[in-house]
């Protein structure tokens, strides 16, 4: 494999500041809750799923139900890097918490 004679591992689809969220979670068995933004909460969840990492995956699925209020924005990065599929966990809780949203108060743009 590459990484033998590089020393180096690399993920291509996942960045480094959700990279050290992995770690944190691997390391110590949890994560800080303001470790998660609107940035990197896809892309946590993404990686989580990626490293088979149920129980961040979990943490990550409890956060954004407690953080509806940028839901449209989390769902438009979804559909941009994960598989869209009956059991993404992540994509049917947004797409039901937006369906309930008066359209009224969701920024565009």
């Amino acid at each position: 494999m590459k990484e033998s004679y590089e020393n180096q591992i690399s993920f291509p689809t996942i960045n480094s500041s959700v990279m050290d969220i992995v770690l944190e979670y691997i390391y110590t068995g949890s994560i800080k809750e303001e470790s998660l933004t609107k940035d990197n909460t896809v892309e946590a969840f993404y990686a989580a799923d990626y490293f088979q990492l149920p129980e961040l995956r979990n943490f990550i699925i409890k956060a954004v139900k407690n953080t509806k209020n940028y839901s449209p924005e989390l769902l438009s990065k979804v559909a941009k890097i994960m598989p869209l599929s009956e059991d993404n966990i992540l994509l049917n809780l947004l797409v039901e918490a937006v369906a309930i949203m008066p359209l009224n108060i969701i920024e565009f743009g």
